[in-house]
């Protein structure tokens, strides 16, 4: 494979985006962010497509980042994709810093409006296929700029995405206390084997919430086949959603 994207996703955004871009590239890998993954020595594009968590990069993504075995001449060109429901915040800012310490840095960024999942705050909207229309637009230009090894300014900082990015984590230790599994739950495991974080463990047959590492990306909540999985008690009423294109096997 001579290009290699990673992704970190919940419910499939950011998945759907690396491969719809995958698929122009052509001769591409694509990786979950998360576990182990020892890398070739050189490709000439490697990716990164991940969604934006309060103003910034997913946590797990981060340290999976930080554990990679990268150099500088671990590839020829750099990008992110972030997928958001409003900005990118510093995403591509962080991701940016962590492979500057490694040799490499972004030759290309950019941010794509999907469907926002964190119903612990607000409900689906109601265009949720009007967005992802324009999304699959923005994305084959996207893929179409990357071919062509396009360039674009150096991500940078901004300083209240920084604040609103601590701010954020602490409120997602808040709400990882109030996941719980309703009376609707069949025991299916499927929660606990979506869980990026391994943050879920069976016990007895229910979904048991670790209280531990929870990212928040709301993988279990929205992939549960009986919406027996909620976040306090607003989130019974504002919907799921998971991308159309994305099944559940493919984020295991």
């Amino acid at each position: 494979m001579k290009n290699l994207i990673y992704y970190f996703s919940g419910t499939g955004n950011s998945l759907a985006a690396a491969k719809l871009i995958a698929r122009q590239l052509g001769g591409c890998e694509i990786v979950f962010m998360k576990g182990e993954f020892t890398p070739a020595a050189h490709y000439e594009r490697i990716g990164f497509v991940l969604p934006c968590y309060a103003g910034g990069a997913p946590k797990p993504a981060m340290q999976f980042l930080k554990s990679l075995p990268l150099a500088g001449d671990s590839a020829d060109y750099v990008f992110s994709v972030i997928t958001c429901n409003d900005s990118g915040g510093d995403a591509s800012f962080m991701l940016d810093k962590i492979l500057k310490q490694k040799g490499l840095r972004l030759n290309y960024a950019k941010t794509v409006r999907m469907v926002g999942n964190y119903v612990a705050l607000y409900a689906i909207p109601q265009n949720a296929d009007e967005l992802l229309q324009h999304a699959d637009a923005q994305l084959n230009s996207i893929a179409a700029e990357i071919q062509q090894k396009a360039q674009t300014k150096p991500p940078r900082r901004h300083l209240y995405f920084t604040a609103f990015y601590g701010i954020g984590n602490q409120f997602f230790r808040v709400k990882e206390r109030q996941m719980q599994a309703s009376d609707a739950c069949t025991g299916c495991g499927l929660c606990a084997q979506l869980c990026p974080v391994g943050n879920i463990a069976m016990k007895d047959g229910k979904p048991e919430f670790l209280h531990k590492n929870c990212t928040q990306c709301m993988a279990c909540l929205h992939w549960c086949p009986n919406a027996a999985i909620d976040c306090g008690k607003q989130t019974a009423r504002r919907g799921r959603y998971h991308h159309p294109a994305v099944k559940a096997g493919e984020l295991k």
